[in-house]
């Protein structure tokens, strides 16, 4: 059985397979190319990075072709090479670390997901990307530009303002038609809107088939221990699924003004003295787990309410 290294980039990847080094063009027909050349070997898993998008049309391919795939964190794996004291850096070696990361340290398999849950993550990465331009836009006309510039700005916001509608009822339409269930079970959940919940759904197919540690871990949500000899450091989070953790934020933020368990919850970590920042990562941190727990509910055919 052999573990694969894919190392990718803008226009191509490289690939360490059975003790060879192969590079594709990262496009259609070269996924396919990389596609026939693994059907041809017995495969124990294929491992590659999240590089922006990048490696999104090939995970999609992988999957669809039910090939077992880890997404390993590219920190640890830049540290998996220091401690081999291999410290060139090349595509070509790249993609050798890899496979020699998920033979060493057999990384967890990604969650096999739907199609559909890919179109969701590209539907609310572009709201995101609009938002964020509308926020950008609405901060230029607060310092008063020339009327000029105003309404070339006026003009862009409105043009915003309905591509982001348009994003909004795509995504709707997408998780109506295909995850309403799971959907109504994330809603469920005082705090969690539309937009977090789609968010979820495609980038968070791992909810429910889990246990809470591991979802917690899983967003980085789960606090990490800085202690050495007798020093007891603060605990942090870090890593995990940063998109996810921002829409728990933000969820967060709703579910203390209108969710009463959260609200006490929080009131309490406040009275014991926790920062308004720790307490309302402690909240989203419940959240996950109340929304990981009605999940797992749900697929065992219970009640979830």
């Amino acid at each position: 059985m052999i573990t694969v290294g894919c190392d990718i980039g803008k226009k191509s990847f490289d690939v360490f397979l059975g003790g060879k080094h192969y590079k594709f063009e990262n496009e259609k027909s070269g996924i396919e190319k990389f596609i026939s050349e693994c059907k041809s070997h017995e495969i124990s898993r294929i491992v590659l990075e999240p590089t922006g998008g990048y490696e999104r049309n090939l995970l999609k391919k992988l999957i669809f072709y039910k090939f077992p795939v880890s997404v390993v964190n590219p920190f640890y794996v830049r540290n998996f090479a220091r401690s081999k004291q291999d410290l060139a850096k090349t595509d070509k070696i790249d993609a050798k670390i890899l496979s020699e990361y998920g033979e060493k340290m057999d990384p967890k398999l990604y969650e096999q997901k739907e199609s559909y849950r890919f179109d969701l993550e590209e539907l609310t990465n572009r709201r995101d990307n609009l938002v964020c331009m509308q926020k950008e836009e609405n901060q230029r006309l607060e310092n008063e530009p020339s009327k000029i510039i105003a309404r070339s700005i006026d003009q862009h916001l409105k043009y915003l303002q309905k591509s982001i509608e348009d994003i909004e009822l795509k995504i709707e339409k997408l998780v109506k038609e295909n995850a309403k269930d799971i959907d109504e079970v994330l809603q469920s959940e005082k705090g969690i809107g539309d937009q977090t919940s789609a968010i979820l759904i495609g980038l968070l197919p791992e909810l429910g088939r889990i246990d809470n540690r591991q979802i917690a871990k899983l967003v980085g949500l789960a606090p990490m221990a800085n202690d050495s000899g007798s020093r007891f450091g603060s605990r942090s989070i870090r890593g995990g699924r940063e998109r996810v953790r921002s829409a728990l934020y933000m969820a967060a933020i709703s579910a203390i003004r209108s969710n009463q368990k959260v609200k006490d919850f929080y009131k309490r970590l406040r009275a014991q003295g926790k920062l308004p920042k720790i307490a309302i990562v402690a909240v989203m941190r419940k959240l996950i787990v109340i929304l990981n727990s009605k999940m797992r509910l749900f697929y065992d055919g219970k009640a979830y309410f």
